[in-house]
């Protein structure tokens, strides 16, 4: 089947699943809605990544001109894609100087996504945030022509997850003497083929009237699509890493103690949640394996706190303790030794700051799984499920990848019996019985803390996938090496753009 088949299918398949949950009742959960201002507790430093928390300043100032990019997510209900599609844009703006426009089709999620409680545009269809436009993907897609041929003029053009780009941009695309470069930005995984598609090309016929015929005849022209996976590896696109992100980890858990305090007092939590030894952090979906697991915790002779950002793992928390109504943001839950707090959504960087303080964190999808393994904390993944199985057969790919080097080193010097931690993800992704399987792996995490280093070290010595966009692009125009990185004054300013320049919606 050819790629570009496969793509779509995937992409459809994943859409097809997710939206009849969504009709079936299930309401759409994620963890980075509310601002908690946690960060706003830390010290302050050099280039500290909290400066969007100061008031926008809502002028226009003079910035170098900068290529465009415009960036087509679809959302789905975990808001994953959203996730993934709006790091990227913050870093093209922040670290790479590119003016991005991120086309999205569910506003209002984006709206509650970015601590907003409505959709505020200005006249022209843009809301700002960070730097970034963020414009309504409308379907039908209703944009004036002057729209379609200002999309088209941007540098490159990236379709999120196989989301299909509306047929008037691709028209305008083709219409270009010198069309941007196209992208179709795939999901992550580790499975081997990723690097022999990684980069490969598709190409579109798409008429475009003759200007030079009477009669109106069309011509055709092709453009190139190429694929651009994310991956693990060498020869793969990499994943999303901004460039202070391990200073941040680093500096978190410089005093961990200290920084957990703080981030309870953050939160309203009893200040006694911050004397508990082992940190929880649970962003996962629905598994019949949360009732073993949370049985085990509470009867173990060592505290333990479960922090719960509000989402689904709370639908089998609330049966599991056997409640009408899910435990209240604030007011943690006690069960023999286990302490099981519930959490606010949390922004993007604020939940990067709770992994960093965590001894295990349980994540899923893609965007919270790339994030704990920056922290360097053992992590469970608990993957998208797929009929067939199939999810099952990408997670043993990433279990196979992350201790392919370095295991008999974990294994002797740490202590870590990396089986039953493969076991333990095995088991939490077939909703089996984990009670046993945890009592053996709770006295390894140290040694799984080693491995996470290491792993996270392998993957520092990869470009990151922001960086490897830029310098595909850079070789598809020929410009060579990239001139150097806006300066810090530069990106200080974009953070505090408002509301940026747009193509008009009229004609």
């Amino acid at each position: 089947m050819p790629l570009e088949i496969q793509s779509r299918a995937r992409g459809r398949e994943a859409q097809q699943a997710r939206k009849s949950a969504t009709a079936s009742g299930f309401q759409p959960q994620f963890p980075y809605v509310c601002r908690c201002a946690i960060l706003a507790a830390l010290p302050a430093r050099e280039e500290s990544p909290v400066s969007h928390l100061v008031p926008a300043d809502t002028t226009q100032p003079s910035l170098p001109v900068a290529e465009s990019w415009s960036i087509f997510c679809s959302v789905i209900d975990n808001f994953g894609d959203m996730g993934v599609c709006w790091r990227l844009a913050r870093q093209l703006v922040h670290e790479h100087g590119f003016d991005v426009t991120l086309w999205i089709d569910d506003v209002d999620a984006f709206a509650r996504f970015v601590r907003r409680n409505v959709w505020v545009a200005d006249v022209r269809g843009v809301q700002g945030e960070f730097g970034v436009r963020v414009r309504h993907w409308c379907s039908p897609w209703q944009e004036s022509g002057h729209t379609n041929t200002a999309i088209a003029n941007s540098a490159v053009v990236i379709e999120a997850f196989a989301c299909e780009l509306p047929v008037p941009v691709i028209a305008a695309m083709a219409r270009q003497a010198r069309p941007p470069v196209w992208i179709n930005l795939e999901y992550l995984s580790a499975e081997p083929w990723v690097a022999g598609c990684h980069r490969l090309q598709s190409m579109h016929s798409v008429p475009v009237e003759d200007v030079h015929q009477e009669s109106g005849a069309s011509a055709i022209v092709t453009l190139n699509k190429t694929f651009f996976f994310p991956g693990f590896e060498q020869g793969t696109g990499g994943l999303l890493r901004e460039k202070d992100l391990l200073g941040r980890h680093a500096a978190w858990q410089r005093d961990e103690r200290a920084a957990r305090l703080q981030f309870m007092a953050a939160l309203g939590l009893p200040r006694i949640c911050g004397d508990i030894a082992l940190w929880i952090s649970v962003f996962t979906y629905e598994s019949p394996a949360f009732a073993s697991w949370l049985t085990a915790l509470g009867e173990e002779g060592q505290p333990a706190l479960c922090l719960v950002p509000e989402g689904r793992a709370l639908n089998s928390i609330t049966a599991f303790l056997n409640l009408d109504e899910p435990p209240v943001v604030g007011e943690p839950v006690r069960l023999g030794t286990l302490t099981i707090a519930v959490i606010p959504f949390l922004s993007q960087d604020d939940y990067d700051f709770l992994l960093s303080l965590c001894d295990l964190n349980l994540v899923r999808g893609e965007d919270s799984f790339v994030r704990a393994q920056w922290a360097g904390k053992p992590l469970i993944w608990h993957i998208y499920p797929q009929q067939d199985d199939v999810h099952m057969e990408k997670l043993d790919a990433f279990l196979a990848l992350y201790f392919a080097d370095g295991a008999d080193d974990c294994s002797e010097n740490d202590g870590a019996d990396l089986d039953t931690w493969r076991q333990f993800c095995r088991f939490w992704n077939l909703g089996e019985d984990c009670r046993e399987l945890w009592h053996h792996l709770r006295p390894q995490l140290p040694g799984l803390r080693q491995q996470a280093r290491k792993w996270r070290q392998k993957l520092v010595q990869l470009p990151d996938l922001a960086e490897n966009l830029v310098q595909f692009y850079d070789t598809a125009h020929c410009l060579g090496k990239r001139r150097s990185a806006p300066s810090s004054e530069y990106q200080a300013t974009v953070r505090n753009i408002n509301i940026g320049p747009s193509p008009s919606n009229s004609e």
